[in-house]
Order: C-alpha cells, then sequence, then structure tokens
C-alpha cells in the first residue's frame, strides 16, 4: 500500500492506493493558513484512509506547495506562514502516532504530475498545468529528466498586448478567469473567448518547444476541460511563430486525470523508491 498527500494552496488531498495502483481511498480537506489548523484536519482526516493493517504501508510521498532543498520542505508561497521544517517533522510524528513506519518523501506537484501524466510516452514530454500559476515537469522515457528540476516556465517573461510580464500572469487559469469576467475558465464557450486563451497559451508553448524540443506536450489544469474548443487555434498559433525549421510540431495531449494527477504520480514515485 502507498500514501500519498497533496498539499495544495487550497486544498489537501488524501490517497491511498494499492500495491498494483489502485486507487483505494481518497478524502479531499482544507489546506489552512494557519499551520496548526491543517495539523489538526490532517490528524482527523489521515485515519480515514490507512488500512487496517498499517504494516502494509511501503511508503508515503507528500507533493509540497514550495521550496524543497535536498528533498526537504522549506518556505511555500501560497502558505507564507508554514514552516517547512515543522511541517515535515510533524508529519513524521503523525505517522509514528498511528503505527505507520515507512520511508516520507516529498516532490514538486508538477514533477508528480508530470511523472504520472507522461510516464507512458516514449522520447521527451513537457507537461504544463495551469492553475493559480504555471508549473511544469521534464520526463524522458519514462523518467523525469534533470531538465526537470530546474523548469519553472511560468516565471519566464513575455510580452502580450503591448505588457511585458511573467507567462503566468499572462495565461494562467487565474489570469484568464480575470480576462474573462471572473467565469470558471471550465464553462467559456464564447469562440472569441476561446481564441484568446489559444493565443496566451502558445506565447509560452512556441518558446519551449524551440529551447527543449519535446516529442510531445501534455497540458493540466482546468483549461484540459475546453481544450477542444482550442486546440486547432493552438496548434495554428504555434505553426505561426518563428520557430526553427528544423524544430518538428509535437503532438499536444489533453491530461488524463488533470484533478489527480499528482496522487497518481505520487503512488508512482513511492513505488519507484522502493522496488
Amino acid at each position: 500500500m502507498y500514501i500519498a498527500i497533496d498539499i495544495g494552496g487550497t486544498k489537501t488531498l488524501l490517497a491511498l492506493f494499492s500495491d498494483g495502483g489502485k486507487l483505494k481511498k481518497r478524502l479531499k480537506m482544507q489546506s489552512w493558513q494557519e499551520p496548526e489548523k491543517w495539523a489538526n484536519e490532517l490528524a482527523k482526516n489521515l485515519p480515514r484512509v490507512l488500512p487496517l493493517r498499517r504494516k502494509t504501508i511501503k511508503a508515503c510521498t507528500i507533493s509540497y506547495p514550495g521550496v524543497l532543498e535536498s528533498g526537504h520542505p522549506k518556505n511555500a508561497k501560497n502558505l507564507p506562514r508554514w514552516n517547512g521544517s515543522a511541517i515535515e517533522t510533524y508529519v513524521k510524528n503523525l505517522l509514528s502516532r498511528n503505527s505507520i513506519n515507512c520511508p516520507i518523501y516529498y516532490k514538486n506537484d508538477a514533477d508528480l504530475g508530470a511523472l504520472y501524466e507522461c510516464h507512458d510516452f516514449k522520447g521527451k514530454t513537457v507537461y504544463l498545468t495551469f492553475g493559480t500559476g504555471i508549473g511544469g515537469g521534464i520526463v524522458k522515457d519514462g523518467q523525469l529528466s534533470r531538465e526537470s528540476a530546474t523548469f519553472e516556465p511560468g516565471h519566464v517573461a513575455y510580452s502580450y498586448r503591448g505588457k511585458r510580464a511573467e507567462w503566468e500572469k499572462i495565461s494562467s487559469s487565474k489570469a484568464i478567469r480575470a480576462a474573462n469576467n471572473d467565469l470558471d475558465v471550465r464553462k467559456i464557450t464564447d469562440k472569441k473567448a476561446l481564441d484568446d486563451v489559444a493565443c496566451r497559451l502558445s506565447i509560452g508553448i512556441s518558446d519551449i518547444i524551440e529551447k527543449y524540443h519535446p516529442n510531445q506536450i501534455v497540458l493540466s489544469g482546468p483549461i484540459v476541460s475546453v481544450f477542444p474548443g482550442f486546440a486547432d487555434s493552438l496548434k495554428k498559433l504555434i505553426l505561426s511563430a518563428n520557430i526553427d525549421s528544423k524544430v518538428s510540431l509535437p503532438k499536444i495531449y489533453a491530461a488524463k486525470k488533470p484533478q489527480e494527477s499528482v496522487i497518481y504520480g505520487a503512488y508512482l514515485y513511492g513505488k519507484s523508491k522502493n522496488s
């Protein structure tokens, strides 16, 4: 059995997987800005996803929404009051109190999402997730590449409509929602608005294609719900960009499980470390 914990800026997802990768239990709780409240919620909810036989748990992989140093959590941008070292100590003690003695791994959420969504692809795959910000990972032949550790696509600056800003200020789900009168991006149906989404995404994707030469790209986040509505426009915009003629246009796919790719990736990562 494997435990997966996806700590986001607003919610935390808990999951239990069988050795074969079947999702056995899943529970969502709030990610409180106050670490004490989050810790209390975790203590209350974690036992609800644990198996009766605690010794069957082989690993616990945690997606931490902040900086990691040598696999240890530090500061978290979306949870500024949190102390990574204190969280790490608390989680270790909580598992011990619940009779769980297994390795605990911390990993970036985008890396875990990339690992799940891209592990079946051959060659190089770039994974991009559009949420409050823009995250990403790079997978080569089913394994996270070294490039993935420094891949920060959301923080690259581009020009859009006469202004220069980081890509996530232009193309994240948060930015797209703000550009559409606070409409949930999953409900965008207007063709003009969908073409605008394609334009916003193409800016960074064209640059990524030239820099990394991926064989395929996987898109994740709320925008996946409306991907069919802007897929053709996105492809045309990328083709019209000044991409090196020697660079092939990669196939672009929508994520299989955009809401759960991180916990599935956490399972794969935990299993890979214990195989």
